[in-house]
């Protein structure tokens, strides 16, 4: 394709820039035409500038250079909406053309180079107004006529020396051209894949040399779209193959999708590769084990939690490090070694790792073995000490563990104690079934009023719940509120007509208020529903 421009004479200088110009091609997901283009390449390792337009929906683009050689656009190396432009990347070696190093002044001439692979085109021309942006960026206004299909050629000054390409006014007539020096020095980031301009295109967002940098832009890529995810874990294993970072998040999505022996291979490769060999070991271990936990029902023969436990334990015999044995405590409690599982979190306590996580790991331990509740208790104990009053959130499922506890070993008051606690903590977060939950344990430490108060904020929150409205009649009925307990069993009634137990609940509040012939009707209604307890309850009323 040509671009087609007049002929005028120009300097040898501006010959030379057609060289560095390009046209470019965009595709949708598909695989159909998205937009063309042009522009400009601005060193020889691939950095091209143009119009960002054909990059909005693009999943891929391609340049042909002036020697009619294609090259795929690697990744996007920063754009700008508001001026339209885009600098990226393709790969392989391209012929680049200079930037003009200082502003050109209006009324100087200026030539816009078109694109050919045979003989490109020049068009002189002069720059109408420029405009000054960011204290030391040019935006030149140029007035001229120009054929459509040269939009992102570039214009080059007398010394050939690139100042910018040519951008249609979306409002005039008039061209403009937005300093190339701006786009030239766009920087990518850890956080750029995030910009809202570059998430509208599928073409990867370019990796930082700086591997922190670079760690965050994986991250960000994976809460992407996975053709753009898997594009950026290719770029960041190619950039940093000693690391094992793009194996395994790479790994790490293969087997969420179930491609277990490509997670195999990218994480025998970081083993392979990695400068930090336990840390390869620990990465694979972790792919193993999630595997092993939420998709334990398929089928991969080379993986188990042995295996996983192994990788772990190759971790920890390279480096010595409490995470690695925390991970192989964590297998050991999938595999029901409860007792090698808690001795290890035990030991753990003892590292700097102690943290609540571990106590609360042990006394769920001590839960499996049927130790003495005591022991599980003492544990918890543990945990919620070393957090410092008053306590943070983070302190709050430590006291809803030990709450649950003690409500397990009878005492009812110090649970709700600790119920009270959690509540505290958890203003706002805590859903209706927590307030039957303590309901239940205020009922079995016979603090009647709490509970009447937990059970109407249960049904409050869940109006449709025909349990806690059964619960709630039970409950006014043993706190002689008998008339209240038939029109609260006769609202869980209404919602759910072939509820049992609001039929029994409903029937001994009757015969408690001298209904009995109504009392037993209802005893009937729940024994035709299948109740058991309603026979009973005839029997001894009738």
């Amino acid at each position: 394709m040509a671009t087609t421009l007049g002929v005028a004479a120009q300097p040898v200088a501006v010959k030379n820039v057609a060289k560095a110009v390009f046209t470019l091609t965009t595709f949708k997901a598909d695989g159909s035409l998205l937009a063309s283009s042009h522009g400009v390449f601005i060193d020889a390792d691939g950095t091209a500038i143009s119009d960002w337009t054909p990059f909005d929906g693009a999943s891929k683009a391609v340049v042909m250079d002036a020697t009619g050689k294609s090259l795929d656009v690697e990744c996007i190396l920063g754009a700008n909406e508001i001026y339209d432009v885009a600098k990226f990347k393709v790969k392989g070696k391209t012929t680049p053309a200079p930037l003009a190093t200082t502003p050109t002044a209006a009324g100087s001439s200026v030539y816009l180079v078109g694109y050919s692979v045979k003989k490109p085109e020049f068009k002189e021309t002069t720059i109408d107004k420029v405009e000054t942006f960011m204290d030391k960026y040019a935006y030149y206004i140029i007035k001229m006529s120009a054929p459509e299909n040269a939009v992102g050629c570039p214009f080059a000054n007398a010394n050939g020396q690139v100042i910018g390409f040519m951008q249609q006014s979306q409002y005039t007539t008039d061209y403009h051209s937005t300093d190339a020096n701006y786009i030239k020095d766009f920087v990518v980031t850890g956080l750029s894949a995030n910009e809202p301009v570059l998430r509208r295109t599928n073409i990867p967002t370019a990796l930082p040399n700086d591997k922190e940098q670079a760690q965050l832009a994986l991250m960000l890529a994976q809460q992407g779209s996975p053709e753009r995810f898997e594009k950026t874990a290719g770029m960041f294993i190619e950039k940093f193959p000693n690391l094992t970072d793009g194996y395994y998040a790479r790994a790490q999505r293969a087997a969420s999708n179930s491609y277990f022996q490509s997670a195999q291979d990218d994480m025998e490769k970081a083993i392979k590769m990695a400068d930090e060999k336990d840390v390869a070991h620990f990465d694979y271990a972790r792919v193993i084990y999630q595997k092993e936990l939420y998709k334990f029902d398929e089928s991969f023969p080379a993986w188990n939690l042995d295996k996983a436990i192994d990788e772990a334990q190759q971790a920890y015999a390279i480096s010595p490090q409490p995470l690695y044995r925390h991970l192989e405590a964590q297998v050991r409690y999938s595999k029901k070694d409860y007792q090698q599982a808690c001795d290890i979190f035990l030991e753990l306590t003892r590292t700097n790792l102690r943290n609540p996580e571990l106590f609360y790991e042990a006394a769920q331990c001590k839960t499996q073995l049927q130790a003495p509740q005591e022991e599980t208790i003492a544990l918890l104990d543990s945990a919620i000490s070393l957090f410092n009053k008053p306590y943070p959130l983070d302190a709050a499922p430590y006291f809803l563990y030990r709450a649950a506890a003690l409500e397990d070993k009878g005492e009812y008051r110090k649970a709700v104690f600790d119920y009270n606690q959690y509540d505290s903590l958890m203003t706002g977060r805590i859903g209706a079934d927590f307030y039957y939950q303590r309901e239940q344990c205020e009922m079995k430490g016979k603090l009647f009023q709490q509970a009447l108060q937990d059970i109407d904020k249960a049904v409050t929150m869940a109006p449709q719940e025909p349990l806690y409205l059964a619960e709630k009649a039970s409950l006014q009925l043993r706190v002689n509120m008998k008339e209240e307990a038939i029109e609260t069993a006769q609202k869980a009634i209404n919602l759910d007509p072939n509820y049992d137990e609001a039929y029994l609940i409903k029937g001994l509040a009757l015969i408690q208020t001298g209904k009995k012939k109504e009392g037993l009707a209802a005893f009937e209604k729940a024994k035709e529903l299948g109740s058991e307890q309603a026979t009973t309850l005839i029997e001894k009323y009738k």
